[in-house]
């Protein structure tokens, strides 16, 4: 069965069924507000402060309607009553969902947005009647409050001002936190275009003892009870009666949110009509476009196109500006975010990548895991994981690049622990804590754990050693020398020699016959070596690093394809743990085949990607990423259960289970972040340094021609890559002879590629 399609060149996905494998979700939001609606336009809107989201209006939001002559009711989105529909389409787009149904002879159109800005969500309702017949339709729109608990509340039809306002004083335990409570967002609220013929707020008067199925008792009595309601389960019901003539549409728009004060409420309620709620639907498409400008591609492949030209750049900006919805975070997640959102808007990611590099020690020691609102460390976050370091030169490499400012390395910040130093030093020392904190094998010291966050059994006593962070250390030292090239000798010489070291350290003590291992324990035994275990990353990154050979890469390259490989992707390792290993630690005794013990983990999926386009294998890259995509023809939705507007974290990998290839559904991933740079700069090989643009495509073979556009500074270059013919570039037409397209702001170039 096909539950979906792009559209519009992929701007919006179409479902095409209420019915499909679980709530395909699109995530609507702002800085202060997150909005997910499901295809029966279902979720919980939540408010945002300090990256923490907060209940405001709860998962149900129902729509009924009621032909008041001959007594039919019906869901135009479905449920709850799941009454069949003659027509159904939810369109999920960037800034918005749709949803049209016909039903009893009535065509319904149901829009969502969350605006810019302001803890609220705009709805339209229209009701059109293509008959010939007047149409006596009554709608009830219903919206769930967040219940706030035991602190009691009540939730009014303010009659001057014709919103419904629910208000409880937040929870608070200690006397002195009750100042600090009174600046929450505390006040509910839901009002219209249109006064409502009646109100309710009380959910047990609106649904009645049957609960939210069967027809509600306030449908069924055809007039709302207009009674507050006091300390119980609240809601924002409205009924609106529309005498809908041959051929008219009835139309009602609907805003529900959050405010702080009841006065801020009352003025929006003064503002908000018709006309205001159309604008609004205008400027948030308007804001989106722009915020998602810069990058364009149109490939053969137009399900790589839908996600690289909008659903990529939506979900990086999701993860970037919502931290992944929570304050208690590794950074890590945060600065590879900050990397992809700086393909799109380097300007807009120099305030994640500068307030990560603050939180560096002034030795160049970042902890891996905190809690942004300054609590007490708890859980991960009492625990040295050591690939902090490694991530902050990585991602602040690359968004220096995409910047094409190398003056920024000279920008002075503080140190978590005192003093300050320029980008450059916080780089510098990041390799440097690395270089001074390895075990006695020369490799670095794993501590809790690296990339691989619950490899907690390694490094226990403090002399465990990372494989693949020693090699992410070398590739690290890569990207960060050419800087220092001619403006610090010592530093470049003392880092260079480290990565040398580095490497011969890793093939003296972790290559074994065909593969990479994946550590050193404490006892100075391997882990994941050859006939145990084969972990992707180091595999990956043996590549990446330039640590492996011609000779041990052509047999990593065979070790993967045949112990790793799947329809959709490569698994993270294999076998997969079936018990607890005190060696390996908390990752032996997660769920086979579930995210680091040997899922299809698509973040690493894409640093094989990566190796792959270094060896200059675009057709492999390509493949990687085709399976990676949930459109994946080997492992489609149908299959995997998941929306195709989103990547996800990782799929189902044991081999002989049902629920082999089936999606986690989690969309907090470093994938999508990798997955644009590999679009743009391995792909298509629109490659940014300080200088100007590098052009190296690696097109898969059975593309002929391929276009792309792409903003660096002010300068926009508009860029065709046909394949044929001796390699080639030419600038507005002329042969062009230098290794570096110029950045020149205000300028559009018309730059043809042969390769």
């Amino acid at each position: 069965m096909e539950y979906g399609r792009f559209i519009d060149n992929g701007k919006n996905y179409e479902i095409l069924t209420p019915l499909t494998p679980g709530a395909w979700k699109n995530c609507l939001y702002n800085d202060s507000y997150y909005l997910e609606v499901s295809q029966t336009l279902q979720g919980a809107g939540q408010t945002v402060k300090d990256y923490n989201r907060n209940g405001c209006i709860s998962e149900s939001r129902y729509f009924y309607l009621a032909d008041r002559k001959s007594g039919e009711v019906w869901n135009p989105n479905y449920i709850p009553l799941a009454k069949e529909p003659d027509f159904y389409s939810c369109v999920h787009g960037i800034c918005k969902s749709e949803l049209k149904s016909v039903q009893q002879g009535i065509e319904t159109v149901i829009r969502v947005t969350v605006p810019g800005t302001g803890s609220r969500e705009i709805w339209s309702i229209s009701l059109h009647n293509p008959g010939e017949d007047v149409r006596e339709i009554s709608l009830y729109s219903v919206f769930g409050f967040y219940d706030h608990g035991v602190m009691g509340g009540e939730c009014v039809y303010d009659t001057d001002s014709k919103a419904i306002i629910k208000y409880a004083f937040p929870y608070h335990t200690l006397y002195e936190e009750k100042e600090k409570a009174m600046e929450e967002k505390a006040y509910l609220y839901l009002f219209s275009d249109r006064d409502p013929s009646s109100s309710e707020m009380s959910k047990r008067r609106f649904f009645g003892n049957g609960g939210e199925y069967g027809i509600p008792k306030g449908v069924k009595r055809g007039k709302l009870s207009g009674i507050k309601g006091e300390a119980e389960e609240f809601c924002g019901a409205f009924a609106f009666d529309f005498s809908i003539g041959p051929n008219e549409t009835a139309e009602v728009f609907l805003e529900a949110g959050a405010a702080s004060e009841r006065e801020e409420i009352i003025k929006r309620k003064q503002e908000f009509d018709s006309e205001y709620a159309k604008k609004t639907f205008v400027e948030t498409e308007r804001y989106w476009e722009e915020e998602l400008d810069g990058f364009y591609m149109e490939t053969p492949d137009e399900n790589l196109n839908a996600f690289g030209n909008y659903w990529l750049k939506k979900q990086i900006t999701l993860l970037t500006r919502q931290n992944r919805g929570s304050s208690y975070c590794p950074v890590r997640n945060q600065l590879q975010d900050a990397l992809g959102y700086a393909m799109i808007w380097p300007k807009r990611a120099e305030k994640y990548i500068f307030d990560l590099l603050k939180l560096q020690n002034k030795d160049g020691f970042l902890q891996q895991w905190y809690d942004t609102t300054g609590a007490p460390p708890r859980g991960l976050c009492l625990l040295k994981h050591t690939d902090g370091p490694v991530w902050l030169v990585i991602c602040t490499e690359v968004f220096i690049r995409q910047s094409g400012r190398a003056g920024l390395l000279k920008k002075v910040l503080p140190y978590a622990n005192g003093g300050e130093g320029s980008i450059l030093e916080h780089m510098k020392a990041a390799l440097f804590y690395l270089m001074k904190n390895c075990g006695e094998h020369g490799l670095c010291l794993i501590g809790d754990g690296d990339w691989n966050d619950p490899m907690n059994g390694v490094g226990r006593e403090g002399k465990g050693e990372s494989v693949w962070l020693s090699m992410a250390f070398i590739y690290a030292a890569k990207r960060l020398l050419p800087y220092l090239h001619g403006t610090d000798k010592e530093g470049y010489d003392e880092i260079s020699l480290a990565a040398e070291k580095m490497k011969q350290a890793v093939n003296a003590h972790a290559w074994c016959e065909k593969w990479y291992a994946a550590a050193i324990h404490d006892d100075g035994s391997l882990l994941g070596d050859f006939g145990e275990r084969l972990f992707l990353n180091t595999q990956s990154w043996a590549i990446m690093s330039g640590v492996a050979d011609a000779h041990q890469t052509e047999l990593i390259m065979e070790s993967v394809s045949k112990n790793l490989e799947t329809p959709f992707g490569p698994l993270l390792l294999w076998p997969p743990f079936e018990g607890w290993d005190a060696r390996w630690g908390r990752v032996s005794v997660k769920k086979s085949g579930t995210t680091e013990n040997g899922s299809v983990y698509c973040h690493a999926s894409m640093f094989w990607a990566f190796a792959q386009a270094l060896l200059g294998d675009g057709d492999g890259m390509y493949k990687t990423l085709q399976r990676t995509l949930p459109t994946n023809r080997e492992n489609p939705p149908e299959r995997n259960g998941q929306i195709p507007i989103y990547l996800v974290n990782y799929y189902y990998g044991l081999k002989d289970s049902p629920n082999f290839g089936r999606s986690s559904g989690h969309y907090g991933t470093g994938t999508a972040a990798w997955m644009l740079m590999l679009l743009i700069e391995q792909l298509l090989g629109v490659k940014a340094t300080v200088e100007g643009i590098k052009m190296r495509p690696h097109l898969p073979h059975e593309w002929e021609k391929v276009t792309c556009v792409k903003r660096f500074k002010d300068a926009v270059y508009r860029i065709n890559i046909t394949r044929g013919g001796e390699s080639r570039i030419y600038v507005d037409g002329d042969l062009y002879e230098k290794e570096l397209l110029p950045y020149q702001d205000g300028r559009s170039y018309q730059v043809d590629i042969v390769v």
